[in-house]
């Protein structure tokens, strides 16, 4: 397995310090377009369940946080960050329309 690839799944699943009745902290996987290249975005939908609760509108999210949390889980290629952003808030767009009451 790759560094990343284990890296990854550390942080998927923990370092092994987790207690039995919490278990391992599974995210989902979804891919997305970035600069018309498929790629698999882990803990997503989470963040994307967690603002949309929050209330926040594509309009008023807070982008930078957004990415922060997502690149603690994601490796971003440096060169790719603004195209992930943009990505990322078209994908909020779709999920909110999706979800709004």
């Amino acid at each position: 397995m790759s560094k990343l690839g284990k890296n990854l799944l550390g942080k998927l699943v923990g370092g092994g310090k987790s207690c039995c009745c919490c278990g391992p902290s599974i995210v989902s996987v979804k891919k997305i377009k970035v600069d018309n290249k498929d790629m698999e975005i882990a803990g997503l939908d989470e963040e994307f369940e967690k603002y949309h609760a929050a209330g926040k509108t594509p309009e008023n999210i807070d982008l930078e946080e957004l990415i922060r949390n997502l690149t603690k889980i994601n490796e971003i290629p440096e060169g790719e960050l603004e195209k992930f952003k943009i990505a990322v808030l078209k994908e909020y767009e779709i999920y909110w329309q999706e979800n709004r009451a």
